[in-house]
């Protein structure tokens, strides 16, 4: 159980920074998770501190700028195909919304009105993210 909760505060708190926070260089990924650690400690929180201090030395043995690099590179990919599938998702409500306009069906026009209106906001979204991503991979560069 104890080791349980180590790896879930270990994948915690390396889930918990952002892309950008990923974008960083190694020193700073090391400067960021002891800050945590004097946190954790200060309050008193030791498996969080384990966790941490596992993560500290992932970074320490696995880090190098290329690593870095390439990962701002993958997030960048990840995020071009996830915008990439959600602009499928609009072009298939899009022509949902067409068929249900052309049989005049109020209910599924109002239906399909109300979904393209949450993929558009969501890839809207998730353009941001991508453009976080590029500046962040820019940076690196």
């Amino acid at each position: 159980m104890k080791k349980l909760v180590i790896a879930i505060a270990a994948v915690a708190s390396l889930g918990a920074m952002t892309s950008v926070q990923a974008a960083q260089n190694c020193a700073a990924k090391e400067a960021a998770i002891q800050k945590e650690i004097r946190y954790a400690k200060q309050y008193g929180n030791t498996y969080r501190v384990a966790g941490l201090e596992k993560a500290l030395a992932e970074v320490k043995a696995h880090c190098t700028n290329g690593s870095v690099l390439a990962d701002a590179q993958k997030d960048v990919t990840k995020l071009e195909k996830k915008l990439a599938e959600k602009r499928e998702d609009i072009a298939e409500v899009q022509a949902d919304l067409r068929e249900a306009q052309a049989k005049g069906d109020a209910k599924k026009i109002a239906k399909y009105k109300s979904k393209l209106a949450d993929k558009q906001a969501d890839l809207r979204e998730i353009q941001q993210e991508l453009n976080q991503a590029r500046a962040a991979l820019a940076a690196l560069k």
